[in-house]
């Protein structure tokens, strides 16, 4: 008995079936569900540590200043005091290390004086000039009326030439004295952060060489190569994702702004991209570079 239900009612469904040419819409459902089944495996989660994401391109890159500052003293005197350390963010105009500033202001002092001096001889000497003019024959008063070379002698009998170039040489030397003061003090250029810190306060400062660097921490990019034939992938403006790789949990992003014109023997280009926000990056830190 329960055998021929079961063959009837098979019998049944394939009569159906065979009349219309087409499934039922219970036979569509259960097929629909039946093909999800089927086709619809797990997607597997890569981590960016050994690909990116499928469809995008990733490649290493390193974290560089846009802006900075190599400072240096100009003249070798013991250094003062030193009132940074590396890794300070610093103001534009702040002071970061001084020197010992006393031999520095007596020349000021000096320079001053000698101005002076050749200011007072200079205008002994014009008198002593309008008294040759004078004995010449002519009004001092009325310049334009005096012959070129009656003038120029008087100038050099009475010194007033030669008076004019030491006032002109110990303003140059005033000028000079003041800039190296000026030199003796190292502030900020600009608002960032204080590195390559390499003096200490009671050492001897080594004219010219770098003391401290100032980096702009607000102008970072990021630079990477991509290969040529992935060049016409990247045009200026576009975005990309920057994680580092000292800490994968971080990500962020920058706009490309630099595409240099040459290949290189490796066959490939060199990019730069702006960060918008660098907070936490160093100069040199190593990134990984995602194209979105």
């Amino acid at each position: 008995m329960r055998k021929t239900i079961i063959i009837t009612a098979a019998l049944v469904l394939t009569a159906c079936c065979g009349q219309t040419g087409q499934s039922s819409p219970a036979n569509d459902s259960i097929q629909t569900v039946m093909d999800s089944v089927t086709t619809s495996a797990p997607t597997p989660i890569t981590s960016l540590d050994s690909l990116a994401p499928a469809g995008f391109i990733k490649t290493m890159g390193k974290v560089v200043t846009a802006r900075f500052a190599d400072l240096s003293f100009e003249t070798a005197l013991p250094i003062e005091r030193v009132l940074v350390r590396n890794g300070q963010r610093v103001r534009r105009g702040q002071v970061l290390a001084q020197l010992d500033l006393f031999k520095l202001r007596n020349a000021i002092e000096k320079q001053q004086r000698a101005v002076e001096q050749a200011q007072l001889q200079i205008e002994q000497a014009y008198l002593q000039m309008q008294d040759v003019i004078i004995s010449q024959g002519y009004d001092p008063d009325k310049a334009s009326a005096i012959p070129a070379d009656v003038k120029h002698n008087a100038d050099v009998k009475s010194g007033y030439a030669l008076s004019k170039s030491q006032l002109a040489t110990a303003r140059t030397a005033l000028a000079v004295a003041q800039h190296e003061l000026r030199s003796g003090v190292l502030t900020a250029p600009f608002d960032g952060v204080a590195a390559n810190l390499k003096i200490q306060a009671h050492q001897l400062a080594q004219p010219g060489q770098t003391v401290c660097r100032v980096i702009a921490t607000g102008d970072m990019e990021v630079e990477f190569r991509v290969m040529e034939a992935d060049l016409c992938r990247y045009k200026i403006g576009m975005g990309v994702n920057v994680i580092p790789v000292a800490d994968k949990g971080k990500q962020y992003t920058a706009v490309v702004n630099v595409i240099n014109p040459v290949v290189d023997e490796q066959g490939a280009v060199t990019l730069r991209a702006r960060l918008s926000d660098a907070q936490g990056l160093f100069d040199g830190m190593n990134v990984e570079v995602i194209l979105k």
